[in-house]
């Protein structure tokens, strides 16, 4: 057996006892549905009563400084940072009320800042399994206090509203996009079969004070892998999520939104697999218009980590270029461009230590850097995420071991 093979092996052993948590997911309310193998209620209720989420965020505003969210105690928590991450402020905490915040993995809370103007997302778990919020707060004196909370799914459902993301551009305009069940419940309510779930959007013109009726993007997403989102050229923003295509095919898709939003196939990796990777990807974009893209694929001829260029006008696609050790379980890869150089970050495990992994290319994504190992760490480690609207690549990564860290990888 290849060593490709045998990675792809180990992992689809992983994704299968994650099966059972996923058709929880798609049939909560199917009372025909399988009773799942695992006590789903009593995970979600350990989900919902976690003091503090590994999962957190960073965004860098216009000067420079660094805004960082992160859950504690069913609090959102702000702070910032005038020297690269080297120190933070006192936090400011987003909601007064504690909720449960879910802050693990592909579901963390999202943080954007322009202008004075500090807008954050996050998702409130709600007591019936699977549910939620998707949640919504501003501060409009550069971080000193925030707005009350508002929920942006509305059609006030207890079903599952979750992995939101947003984008805010310079005129103010702010949107959330997240995966939505309730195009699901209505199939299950009559009698039909509803895969997966629904990537839905709103959209804010004045800085989060209000915002647009939800608008549903597309059907049939990968219903528990994160959305990534990036400003492209015009401040228009793309949507970057694993989907599910005809034959449960878990590749990509990308959206362009706009007054007609344009959804595309953005991989063709033909993963054929029944359950959820629990594995998103990232998108970038670049001065010239170009959109960058980093995600997994499990399928067993080629898995493993892989980038591709797209034009973001002609939508036109590069061939996709492999990276990453299989030897090392390579997985959660980020993107970041900015003028003509373009970096990937990706996390690996060597047995016993986590490893944060980069790479980089100078002719926009044509070539590429040997990789390099950025840091290590042992025991809980949250995923490598790029600082959001950074001018530089710096990488935020957390861990039970280390705390918040963050490397500026394009400093050597």
């Amino acid at each position: 057996m290849s060593i490709k093979h045998l990675i792809t092996a180990i992992f689809m052993a992983v994704i299968s006892a994650a099966i059972p948590f996923t058709e929880a997911a798609e049939h909560a309310h199917d009372a025909k549905a399988a009773k799942p193998k695992h006590d789903m209620n009593k995970m979600w209720a350990e989900m919902r009563t976690r003091a503090v989420g590994m999962a957190v965020s960073v965004a860098a505003d216009e000067k420079g400084v660094l805004w960082l969210a992160r859950m504690q105690d069913g609090h959102l928590k702000v702070s910032r940072s005038e020297d690269n991450g080297k120190h933070f402020s006192e936090e400011v905490t987003v909601n007064p009320q504690p909720e449960a915040i879910l802050a693990e993995g592909q579901n963390r809370p999202k943080i954007a800042a322009r202008n004075g103007v500090i807008v954050v997302t996050w998702v409130q778990a709600l007591p019936k399994v699977f549910s939620g919020n998707v949640r919504f707060a501003r501060s409009v004196d550069e971080g000193k206090t925030f707005s009350a909370p508002v929920t942006v799914n509305d059609d006030h459902e207890e079903t599952s509203h979750g992995f939101s993301t947003l984008t805010l551009d310079d005129r103010g305009h702010v949107t959330v996009a997240w995966f939505d069940g309730r195009e699901r419940d209505a199939a299950v309510k009559s009698g039909q079969e509803y895969i997966g779930s629904t990537v839905y959007y709103a959209v804010s013109e004045d800085g989060g004070a209000s915002f647009s009726a939800n608008r549903k993007l597309a059907d049939h997403a990968c219903e528990c892998c994160r959305i990534s989102m990036t400003l492209g050229v015009n401040d228009t923003p793309f949507v970057f999520w694993r989907h599910i295509f005809d034959g449960s095919m878990r590749d990509f898709a990308l959206a362009r939104l706009g007054a007609q939003p344009r959804v595309v196939r953005a991989s063709e990796d033909g993963w054929e697999i029944n359950a959820c990777p629990h594995h998103g990807g990232d998108i970038a974009a670049d001065a010239v218009g170009d959109i960058h893209l980093a995600w997994f694929t499990g399928n067993s001829e080629h898995p493993g980590l892989f980038y591709r260029r797209i034009d973001g006008e002609k939508m036109t696609t590069t061939t996709p270029h492999a990276f990453g050790d299989l030897d090392f379980q390579p997985g959660h890869p980020v993107v970041f461009a900015h003028d003509k150089q373009v970096f990937l970050a990706w996390r690996e495990f060597d047995g016993d230590n986590y490893r944060m992994m980069t790479s980089v290319s100078a002719d926009r994504g044509d070539t590429w850097s040997t990789a390099r190992i950025v840091a290590t760490t042992s025991g809980a480690a949250d995923l490598p995420i790029f600082v959001t609207d950074a001018h530089k690549p710096l990488v935020v990564w957390n861990s039970t071991q280390d705390g918040i860290r963050l490397f500026d990888v394009g400093g050597d």
